[in-house]
């Protein structure tokens, strides 16, 4: 390639204009070397070429002066040939005329100087040719091939020095093909997956191709300190051991590793750190970084090793996948022992979110956080549940006792998601964490809770069916909903079937996330028996509700109620332009009718079904859980369409029951048997009877506190009385064969009573009401703004609790110096603490500088924070960094 670069130089001379006093341009060509001789025999024969020889004033003679024939050359030049451009080829230096023939022509003629190395160093754009030489010498052959050359100025477009010339090659040798390549770490991590992939002898075969072993050893030891061999067996293991273990060693305290010393050199963690940083943040090369850190996992023994450690020791040490293995069991472990370290678990889940490694068990953190908060609720219950009036209980459920419910659900949904995880290590721990956590669930907090209840209300429901100072389903429509609707003009009620209290909390939270979202939270106590039959006609307008104990029909005064045209028959005759449909039926509608719809109708009623239809089927009971989460994405969906449709339409959200679950089935001593059972039930499901007076096991319920079942009067619902409704106590089933065993729902449970109203409407950004989301805030705590050392961490608050209007946001910090140019590697940090304590709110994030870079003794630069999802920059902080990097490549020139 630096043959052309000679001929456009020389050709560039001859076209430059004359000066006055001179007819043609004689060139001499000193080529003391020789090293262009070919280069010279081909511009003889074939010139400059036809579209450069166009260009020049006149034509260009070709004259080689050697020995022997330097008289012929001479008269060529005087006396011959006096007019032509000539370019005269001498295979020496310049300088001592005496005794040359050419002595004068010397003197007169332009001078034109060149070598290989000279060339090649300013076609690399080599800003000090003289200090590269030596290097670019020693790797003549590589420099010899045009596509390396083109390959190693896209690695290091403008070398300064020897060891630019080194990286540069090695990163062309790598496949680099920009100028980050050009770095250690991105050098080192080839190097190592390279021995990974391909093995020490295609490492070795690659080196000496480019005649670069030396340069790759040398450089290897100079930045990371390791002094073991590259091309042999064990190499990938020692090396990989060295660069790990190294980068570990400076985030943990120092004794730690202390048994695997003759692995670290501790002056180049800094080195080594900036190695799997960048290396875990390319998710596209992860998989052979892991594979690399399980091979010294393996190898080492970490696993034992960390094991060993105290949690607190690990917390920021990111570097092998089985530090969160051993995090996590350990906490799991102890935990399912019921042991309480609750706040170590959400302080070490907090810390651990934003480093690497954590997706690939995030769904065991999940598990932890949910088994944290069932056992953050027991420790705060631990008295037990003990209130007398069931309108306090009530209050209580709804305003705390939910969150239970909440976790476990949460648990479940993790549980399920580690199953197809699978992570060896943990399965047994988290196993009997999930164990734990279903016996207090199951066995403290439902029966204990529910006891309580059904303590408080028991005289209640004997007496009038129902619980006084709680509102009512079946007065919904004339006390309840006025109070979410107000004077709107588009009214629209989503019922839900099943949408327990605390999965509508989810929908609560979701839809006041949004920009004018106004939402209210509320309840009702449902109908009992608590099933879709008597709690879907309860939420209509009615003065009589009526249960046909021949057919088991209800009925509205009078009219009949089991499908949604019939529904909406009911509903008209309070609301004549009401509308009745399912919410699939809406949404299948066109925007036009829609729109028309919440114009013409007085109320629109729209049914949704996912929660029931997936937890009443045998097949897909175990599937409710995840039915819950798609219908709060789906309820929310639709409250936000039904808004769009008509601006400053009020949306009711409600249900007609609730439901039980357990993941495990329950034990046979929760089963009422045969002498339990009612002889001649006119309704019966398993938690739910409902009996003639005269029956024995009313008569015992309705005289003695201690029966297996509750006494409800039916007396509202059945004209002129004589029946009398039987729940289990507790979450006890009725033993029926077939159907589902663990989803169930009838009784008179918290969970199952216990119905949510969700009220919402979105105001518009000209309202007095507004107001708008925002984003959860980070600032720096340290007060320090002075950087000394190249790994540090810096404090920060999240200034509000990401709740209501608060959004959660994911941030990312990293140091600039003044022009942009990122120094350090990039923190993730998540502004999504609820807590509304501070001190809880603050979080820690780590940084590691660059190598590479010059801080000289006090620079200025920038920590930028911008927004993780749209790139925008949120704030900038100055600092001053003050960082002296002591290893240096030293490549021997």
């Amino acid at each position: 390639m630096a043959k052309f670069d000679v001929i456009e130089e020389l050709a560039a001379r001859f076209e430059q204009p004359l000066p006055d006093c001179r007819e043609r341009r004689v060139v001499v060509w000193h080529d003391a070397e020789g090293e262009f001789a070919a280069t010279f025999a081909e511009l003889s024969e074939g010139g400059f070429g036809e579209a450069v020889e166009q260009r020049l004033p006149r034509p260009v003679r070709f004259v080689e002066a050697c020995d022997g024939h330097m008289f012929e050359v001479k008269r060529l030049i005087a006396r011959e040939d006096t007019t032509s451009d000539m370019l005269v080829y001498r295979q020496q230096g310049r300088g001592g005329l005496e005794g040359d023939w050419l002595a004068d022509v010397e003197l007169y003629a332009d001078q034109f100087s060149a070598d290989y190395l000279s060339l090649l160093a300013d076609q690399l754009g080599a800003s000090n040719a003289r200090d590269i030489r030596k290097a670019l010498q020693a790797h003549k052959s590589f420099f010899a091939a045009k596509g390396r050359v083109a390959k190693f100025s896209k690695c290091m477009p403008a070398p300064a020095c020897a060891a630019d010339v080194e990286l540069g090659l090695l990163a062309a040798m790598f496949g680099g093909s920009d100028p980050s390549a050009a770095t250690m770490p991105f050098i080192v991590r080839a190097c190592l997956t390279m021995l990974l992939r391909d093995g020490p002898e295609a490492l070795s075969e690659l080196a000496q191709k480019f005649e670069a072993a030396d340069s790759l050893a040398a450089f290897v030891r100079q930045r990371t300190g390791f002094e073991g061999a590259l091309f042999e067996r064990d190499s990938l293991q020692d090396f990989a051991a060295h660069v790990l273990l190294t980068a570990s060693a400076s985030l943990v305290p120092a004794a730690a590793l202390q048994k695997l010393s003759n692995h670290i050199v501790p002056a180049y963690a800094p080195y080594c750190i900036a190695v799997v940083r960048e290396w875990a943040g390319d998710a596209a090369a992860s998989d052979d970084l892991r594979e690399i850190c399980e091979l010294v996992q393996d190898a080492c023994g970490l696993r034992h090793v960390f094991g060993a450690l105290p949690t607190d020791d690990l917390l920021r040490l990111d570097v092998f996948p089985c530090v969160d293995e051993a995090i996590l069991s350990d906490l799991l472990a102890s935990m399912a022992q019921g042991a309480d370290r609750v706040d170590e678990a959400r302080r070490v889940a907090a810390a651990r979110r934003d480093l690497c490694w954590y997706d690939d068990v995030a769904c065991y953190y999940q598990v932890l956080l949910a088994l944290a908060d069932m056992a953050a609720f027991k420790r705060d219950h631990a008295g037990g549940f003990h209130i007398a009036q069931a309108a306090e209980v009530w209050e209580a459920y709804t305003t705390d006792w939910w969150r239970m419910d909440a976790a476990y659900r949460a648990l479940r949904q993790a549980n399920e998601r580690c199953k197809l995880r699978g992570v060896d290590l943990l399965e047994e721990p988290e196993r009997r964490a999930v164990e734990w956590a279903e016996n207090n669930y199951v066995n403290w907090y439902l029966t204990e809770s529910n006891a309580c209840w059904a303590n408080a209300a028991q005289a209640q429901w004997r007496d009038a069916g129902y619980v006084e100072g709680v509102a009512r389903q079946d007065l919904f429509y004339w006390e309840t909903l006025p109070t979410y609707t107000g004077s709107a003009k588009a009214k629209v009620v989503l019922i839900s079937d099943a949408l327990r209290y605390e999965v509508a909390q989810d929908v609560a939270a979701a839809l006041e996330r949004e920009r004018g979202g106004e939402v209210r939270m509320g309840s009702v106590q449902a109908m009992f028996p608590s099933i879709t039959e008597m709690g879907m006609p309860a939420l209509l307008p009615h003065q009589a509700m009526t249960l046909n104990m021949e057919t088991g029909a209800v009925l509205l005064d009078g009219m009949p109620t089991g499908s949604t045209v019939e529904r909406q028959a009911v509903l008209q005759k309070a609301a004549p332009t009401g509308r009745a449909l399912s919410a699939a039926a809406y949404l299948d509608m066109s925007a036009a009718d829609r729109k028309e719809l919440l114009k013409s109708s007085e109320i629109v009623y729209l049914y949704h079904n996912k929660i029931d239809a997936t937890g009443e089927k045998l097949a897909t009971e175990s599937d409710v859980f995840d039915a819950c989460a798609e219908s709060v994405d789906e309820l929310v969906s639709i409250a936000k369409r039904v808004c769009t449709d008509a601006p400053g339409a009020r949306v009711t959200i409600t249900s007609d029951h609730g439901f039980l679950y357990t993941a495990n089935e329950l034990p046979e001593c929760l089963f009422l048997g045969k002498n339990d059972l009612p002889d001649d039930p006119v309704l019966f499901g398993k938690r739910h009877a409902v009996v003639a007076q005269g029956d024995t096991l009313a008569d015992i319920a309705n005289g003695a506190d201690v029966s297996p079942c509750l006494a409800m009067n039916m007396d509202h619902v059945v004209p002129g009385g004589g029946y009398v409704g039987l729940a289990p106590r507790g979450i006890v089933h009725y033993k029926r064969p077939g159907g589902t065993k663990r989803y169930v729902h009838g009784g008179v449970s918290l969970q199952e009573l216990v119905v949510p109203v969700v009220g919402y409407r979105r105001l518009s950004a000209s309202s007095k009401e507004f107001v708008d989301t925002q984003t959860a805030k980070l600032r720096v705590l340290s007060e320090s703004r002075r950087v000394t050392n190249s790994l540090f961490g810096i404090k920060l608050l999240q200034e509000e609790a990401a709740t209501g209007k608060v959004l959660p946001c994911e941030y990312e910090l990293v140091f600039t110096d003044e022009t942009g140019n990122e120094v350090s590697d990039v923190a993730r940090v998540h502004a999504d603490m609820t807590s509304p304590n501070p001190q809880d709110r603050v979080v820690e994030a780590r940084f590691t500088l660059k190598t590479g870079v010059s801080f000289g003794s006090g620079s200025s630069h920038l920590l930028v924070c911008r927004d993780a999802q749209s790139g925008k920059i949120v704030w900038r902080e100055t600092y001053t960094i003050a960082v002296s990097f002591a290893p240096v490549a030293d490549f021997g020139f």
